[in-house]
């Protein structure tokens, strides 16, 4: 049912305007697949100041909400930006990553790992905001996430080296 879901989808976003102008310009793949992985560097940068100072191993001459401040805005601009060029690039070969189970993994991935990250304002500010007494819990789920945004660059690259499931269009 699933399959036949995404088959039915793959192929009314394969007759698009929006694949044909992806697929049918030799630059633009590599174009969005160059801000794509900027963007990889951008999220990936971000994420390992902001847990790392939850940790308490870097910046630790700024309070958290300092290093929130600076790195959690360019951070989600980038997951939009990652979003975008992902879809984009999706369109212009809608059967290539729709139909490995390894892409589903990194989509959830790419939420709890999120979650996880952005948890960290509300929870530090019903504790006081600075951060001074950080929770060993905390500190956890900073690992936890850091954890998942290195599995969801690994989940990222695998894509193009799994088999389609079964049933499904090469």
């Amino acid at each position: 049912m699933i399959t036949t879901a995404l088959l039915h989808f793959t192929q009314w976003l394969g007759g698009t305007a929006l694949s044909a102008a992806v697929a049918g310009h030799f630059w633009v793949v590599p174009a969005l697949q160059t801000v794509h992985i900027l963007s990889v560097a951008v999220v990936l940068v971000g994420v390992l100041l902001i847990n790392l100072r939850v940790v308490g191993l870097v910046e630790r001459g700024q309070t958290v909400d300092a290093v929130l401040d600076r790195f959690l805005a360019p951070t989600a601009i980038a997951v939009l930006i990652l979003a975008v060029t992902g879809l984009l690039l999706i369109a212009g070969e809608p059967t290539r990553a729709l139909f490995r189970t390894v892409f589903w993994i990194k989509l959830a991935l790419i939420l709890a790992a999120g979650l996880l990250t952005w948890s960290h304002r509300p929870a530090l500010t019903r504790a006081g905001g600075d951060g001074a007494a950080i929770s060993l819990g905390r500190k956890g789920i900073a690992l936890a996430a850091l954890l998942l945004w290195l599995a969801v660059i690994v989940a990222g690259r695998w894509i193009a080296y799994v088999d389609a499931w079964p049933g499904a269009p090469a």
